[in-house]
C-alpha cells in the first residue's frame, strides 16, 4: 500500500503489487486513490518493483492519479503567485522504475503510457496504438469516435453488423460523455479524463477502461434526486433511462445503464464492471448488475468492458437477420 518514505515527511512510496482485472485489483487501486486524493500537499512515488502484472484498469488510475497531482501542484502555484515550480515540487509525482520487470516497462511504452507520463521512459511513436490516453478537459467527439472505430473495435478483432458496431461505439461514448458530465465539468484543476485500452492477442481479449477523478456519480446522483442513501443513489446511476442531466441536450442520457451495451456484453460473455465512492458494478450472466461494497473509496468513476473475441461470430440485431444466416444478437 502507501509506506512513508524515512528520508523524508512528504515523499510517500506507493509499492505496486500485482494489480489484475478482478475485484481485488481495483479495491487496491480504490485505496491508494483514497489515500492520495485525501492528501494531495504530498508528494508520491510509485514504485513498480514489486509488480509483475498490471492490467488496463491499473494503468488508467495510475496515470490518472499522476495528472491529478500534477494538476493540483500547478494550481497551487497559480494561487501563490509563483509561475516556476520550486525545485522540491518537481517530485510531486515520480516513477521508481529500478527492479520493474522489462514486461512492465515494455507494456507500458507499447500502450503509449510515458507519452504522457515520463517521456523520458520512451515514447510509442505509432500514432494508431489501442493504449492510455489523457483527454483534454473538452470532449472531443471526433477523436474519440475515430479512436474507437479505427483502432479499439475493429473488425480484424471481431465480426459486427455496422448497425450494431455503431451502436456499441455510441454506447462506449456515452462512457467519457458521462465521466466529462458527472465527473469533471468545470473541474478547478482542467483534470482529464483518462482511457486505456488494450487487445490481449493471446487471450483474444479486448479491454477498455474509462476513469475520471472528478466527484463521482454517487456524488452526482445525490445532488440531483436527493437519495441520501448512497448504494441506492449508485443503483439508481445503473439503472436504464435514469438521467441526471448535468451538462447535455435535455434528451442526453446520463446515467450507466448503457442498454445495448449490456446486452451486447452479456451474450458476448464479456465483462462490464462500474466502480464508484465504495461500490462495484458488475454485469452478471443474466444482463443485470450485481452491486457489491469493496474496501477503500474511488474518488471518482472507473468504467471497464472487455470482449471476448475469441469465438468467431458475426454479431448483428435480430432485425438484420436475413434468409437462414445466424444471428446472435
Amino acid at each position: 500500500m502507501v509506506r512513508k518514505w524515512k528520508m523524508s515527511k512528504t515523499l510517500y512510496k506507493v509499492f505496486l503489487p500485482p494489480i489484475r482485472d478482478e475485484k481485488a485489483g481495483i479495491e487496491y487501486l480504490s485505496k491508494i486513490s483514497e489515500a492520495i486524493v485525501s492528501s494531495p500537499e504530498h508528494d508520491f512515488m510509485f514504485d513498480f518493483s514489486r509488480c509483475s502484472t498490471l492490467s488496463y484498469n491499473a494503468i488508467a488510475v495510475i496515470g490518472g492519479l499522476g495528472d491529478f497531482l500534477k494538476k493540483y501542484e500547478d494550481s497551487v502555484r497559480k494561487s501563490t503567485g509563483f509561475g516556476l515550480p520550486r525545485f522540491d515540487s518537481l517530485r510531486k509525482v515520480t516513477f521508481n522504475i529500478d527492479k520493474m520487470p522489462q514486461s512492465i516497462m515494455t507494456k507500458l511504452q507499447s500502450l503509449g503510457f510515458w507519452n504522457y507520463v515520463k517521456p523520458e521512459h520512451g515514447i510509442s511513436v505509432n500514432n494508431d496504438y489501442i493504449g492510455y490516453r489523457q483527454h483534454a478537459v473538452v470532449i472531443q467527439d471526433h477523436e474519440i469516435v475515430n479512436h474507437l472505430e479505427k483502432h479499439w473495435l475493429t473488425s480484424e478483432k471481431l465480426s459486427l453488423s455496422d448497425a450494431l458496431r455503431d451502436a456499441i461505439i455510441s454506447s462506449i461514448y456515452e462512457i467519457f460523455v458521462n465521466a466529462y458530465g458527472h465527473g469533471l465539468k468545470g473541474n478547478e484543476l482542467s483534470q482529464s479524463v483518462i482511457s486505456c485500452g488494450e487487445f490481449d492477442q493471446t487471450k483474444q481479449i479486448l479491454c477498455l477502461s474509462v476513469f475520471d477523478l472528478g466527484g463521482g456519480i454517487v456524488k452526482s446522483v445525490q445532488d440531483y434526486t436527493g437519495i441520501k442513501d448512497k448504494q441506492a443513489a449508485f443503483e439508481w446511476a445503473l439503472t436504464v433511462g435514469n438521467s441526471t442531466r448535468t451538462d447535455s441536450e435535455p434528451d442526453m442520457p446520463r446515467g450507466l445503464g448503457f442498454g445495448v451495451l449490456q446486452d451486447f456484453v452479456r451474450i458476448n460473455e464479456g465483462t462490464l464492471k462500474v466502480c464508484s465512492d465504495n461500490f462495484i458494478a458488475e454485469l452478471d450472466t443474466n444482463g443485470n448488475y450485481k452491486v457489491s461494497k469493496i474496501q477503500g473509496s474511488l474518488a471518482g468513476t472507473l468504467v471497464s468492458i472487455t470482449i471476448n473475441c475469441r469465438k468467431k461470430y458475426h454479431y448483428q440485431f435480430q432485425s438484420e437477420q436475413k434468409g437462414n444466416s445466424e444471428t446472435f444478437f
